[in-house]
């Protein structure tokens, strides 16, 4: 008879190369990157200890604090847009009645989810060209003096960059909220309504405080994505014009491949590695640590 109690490795050695392939492209890479912000390391040289060098040159480096502030900004906007637009398409659909119009809508705003999102780039991109978009709907309209080199105006880029996915609808949060309003039990929807509550009663009184759960978690959802905003800048601003719309994914990038410093890069990348961290573990403790107070 064979002990139940006797060790296995066998399931073990199914995962092994999943955690191999973790710790080498994931925790090693982290660790070697840290390891790198303390040199002098570039392209054809040698690597030397430089100590906090990078560091103490990275806060002094204005391009640096000016794409941390844009950071900031598109962060902060980026959440907004991912928690407000689809929980408000998401109760809008609710209050259609017939199911087959409701279904229609449902897939429409599920069907983008489809397309990559560096389509969705370049057609925006394309869209604030100079010659062609929305420059000449503008001109075509009498505004002509409203257009305006979207991309390469400093003025306005950054707004640009923030508007691109308009109108903000994406189809996994709003999947998220539509679930999270159909999972409220329908003796809740039958007692509110025979007390006599209105639609925007029902959205406040009865929606909202349901959806908090899935309010936090495409709040943390959103916060990871706007982080890793590198290819958004990329295929449209690049950082300009100047470092007007810089990011700090995208300073290191050029710092790195632009101008082979990866000591350097590597200190941009620790701290926005420490950027993200603090975030993650400030939304746990104050988003999740009062649920698991409650």
């Amino acid at each position: 008879m064979e002990n139940p109690k006797r060790y296995n490795i066998i399931p073990y050695l199914f995962i092994a190369p999943t955690f191999v392939l973790i710790f080498l492209f994931s925790y090693y890479a982290v660790y070697n990157a840290i390891e790198l912000s303390f040199t002098d390391a570039s392209i054809g040289f040698s690597k030397n200890f430089i100590g906090l060098a990078n560091y103490k040159e990275l806060l002094n480096n204005t391009v640096f604090w000016t794409s941390f502030k844009n950071q900031a900004l598109i962060t902060v906007t980026t959440v907004f847009n991912s928690i407000f637009f689809p929980l408000l398409a998401a109760e809008l659909l609710f209050f259609v009645r017939r199911r087959e119009v409701a279904n229609v809508f449902k897939t429409l705003f599920v069907l983008p989810m489809l397309v990559p999102s560096i389509v969705t780039i370049l057609t925006w991109r394309y869209l604030y060209n100079n010659d062609f978009g929305f420059n000449t709907l503008l001109i075509s309209m009498g505004w002509g003096n409203l257009a305006r080199n979207w991309l390469n105006d400093a003025s306005v880029a950054i707004w640009a960059i923030i508007m691109v996915g308009f109108p903000f609808v994406s189809g996994l949060y709003f999947l998220i909220f539509h679930a999270g309003i159909n999972s409220i039990g329908t003796d809740i929807f039958e007692a509110a309504l025979i007390d006599g509550v209105n639609n925007l009663q029902m959205v406040t009184k009865i929606h909202l405080p349901n959806v908090v759960p899935y309010i936090k978690v495409v709040f943390t959802l959103a916060l990871i994505g706007s982080l890793s905003g590198f290819g958004l800048v990329a295929a449209t601003t690049g950082g300009g014009p100047g470092n007007n719309t810089m990011i700090p994914s995208m300073l290191m990038y050029k710092v790195a491949f632009g101008q082979g410093s990866f000591g350097y890069a590597s200190a941009i990348g620790v701290v926005l590695l420490l950027i993200i961290l603090t975030l993650t573990l400030l939304t746990r403790s104050v988003i999740f640590g009062r649920e698991e107070a409650n």
